[in-house]
């Protein structure tokens, strides 16, 4: 910086106005803090009407019908709190971004040595205005880090929907199987409960034994016990869904038939594709990208940091000087070859992890739909066994009527008959969740995201 050579009071003056203007001009831009409290209560909405149900496309739900698998997921996706939460995390690293577009604020150093005797006559002063360009350096490698670095956050975001719905549409199947359940144990307490006041009947006429009377008693307290066992289970399959939703607990959804789409039996395709559409494959391979150009710029720090500035002052004989500064850190012992060496290892286990993750979800994703193939025979074999059994109890009612069996009997049947229904019921809801789940591993229905490379432009 450049000071003029006259001495005497105005150029002091100067000064003093001057460093304040800069102070100023420099605040002028600075953030202010702004208090955020937390909230004092839980935002759970207690209906399906009070929790927001406009989707992002344009589509609205409607909330006041029974709501379909694919709306109960886009609904959970909308309104789950920790998605909500993982949401605020997009803000975060699109700040770090922010960050690794900016370069450092200069930096400005002045000094005042008052005359306090001797054959000086004026006092001294002096000043520098510094910038580091080291950033400058750096500046690609670290803005395609910051770059890769959101986008593994919104990949990793669009993951954590992705498996909220599958959980939503799982939540869906099994309260499904679940009301079938208790529907069909309600109607075999029914049924076997007025087998047993029948017998309870013939007893007291002598007709029976007691021995002969315990088959539908035994039948009767066992369908009881599993009655109370289901209706607690489905209790909490409805708190899941409800805590899903960010709805509190207990409140009621009406939910139409689970209709899944089935995944396709030729998996090649899917599995081919599964890298450039999966989120959390996605999300690996971004952190890769952040991890490799974050190497680059190591390597590129070995000559940081890196500043041009200039200096100038007036010595207390009146001598005004000015000229350029440079300081430059050299690579003899240090090298950053620290920090260079934690990148090149950091990057080396994020390739590992890859591998593995993609490894894993094959793996997975084949091995589910082996054990799908096993659950649809399963399930087709226990629904034809619960149709054959239906129509023994059907008959053995019409038996038991005429006064053909006994009721120890017709509670036997009507016990098994029961039990089959609810084995098929139990069996297709497997298989169901089984869909669903293949689906989530293979990706489908999820948009491709793109490559993701250690090459980003700008």
């Amino acid at each position: 910086m450049t000071f003029p050579g006259q001495a005497g009071p105005g150029n002091a003056a100067s000064m003093r106005f001057a460093l304040p203007a800069l102070l100023l001009a420099a605040l002028a831009g600075c953030a202010t803090y702004r208090a955020a409290p937390l909230p004092a209560s839980a935002s759970l909405q207690p209906s399906l009407a009070a929790l927001p149900h406009s989707l992002p496309d344009g589509r609205v739900v409607d909330v006041s019908s029974p709501l379909a698998v694919q709306d109960v997921a886009a609904l959970a996706v909308l309104n789950n709190p920790d998605l909500k939460a993982a949401r605020a995390q997009h803000g975060v690293a699109e700040a770090e971004l922010l960050v690794a577009g900016l370069p450092p604020d200069p930096s400005f150093t002045g000094g005042f040595a008052a005359l306090l005797g001797g054959p000086a006559s004026m006092s001294a002063i002096s000043a520098s205005l510094t910038q580091d360009i080291g950033a400058l350096i750096t500046y690609r490698a670290d803005k395609q880090a910051a770059r890769a670095g959101l986008a593994q956050v919104d990949a990793g975001i669009l993951w954590q929907e992705w498996q909220v719905a599958s959980q939503a549409e799982q939540l869906v199947v099994t309260l499904q199987a679940d009301r079938a359940t208790l529907a069909s144990l309600q109607a075999d307490v029914a049924v076997l409960s007025g087998i047993d006041q029948a017998t309870q009947g013939q007893i007291a006429r002598n007709n029976l034994t007691l021995n002969e009377g315990t088959t539908s008693m035994a039948a009767l307290a066992a369908v009881q016990s599993t009655l109370d066992t289901a209706t607690q289970t489905a209790l909490h399959d409805e708190d899941q869904l409800d805590a899903l939703l960010g709805l509190l607990p207990g409140t009621a959804i009406a939910l139409a038939p689970a209709q899944v789409a089935p995944p396709p039996d030729d998996l090649a395709p899917a599995l081919a594709s599964l890298p450039q559409r999966r989120p959390d494959l996605i999300a690996l391979r971004y952190g890769y990208a952040q991890e490799d150009a974050k190497l680059r710029a190591a390597i590129l720090t070995q000559f940081l940091p890196l500043s041009l500035g200039a200096s100038g002052g007036r010595d207390t004989s009146g001598v005004t000087s000015a000229g350029p500064q440079i300081t430059l850190t050299l690579p003899l012992f240090n090298r950053n070859r620290a920090a260079i060496k934690t990148a090149e290892a950091t990057r080396a286990a994020l390739g590992a992890q890859y591998q593995a993750a993609l490894a894993s979800a094959t793996g997975g994703a084949q091995s589910l739909s082996a054990n799908l193939a096993l659950l649809r025979a399963q399930a087709a074999q226990a629904q034809a066994q619960a149709d054959t059994a239906a129509q023994m109890a059907a008959s053995a009612q019409t038996a038991f009527s005429a006064g053909q069996i006994s009721a120890p009997a017709l509670a036997t049947i009507q016990a098994t008959a029961g039990e089959r229904e609810r084995a098929a019921i139990a069996l297709n809801a497997q298989v169901q969740t089984a869909e669903i789940s293949l689906a989530t591993l293979l990706g489908l229905g999820l948009p491709p995201l793109g490559a993701a490379s250690g090459d980003q432009t700008e």
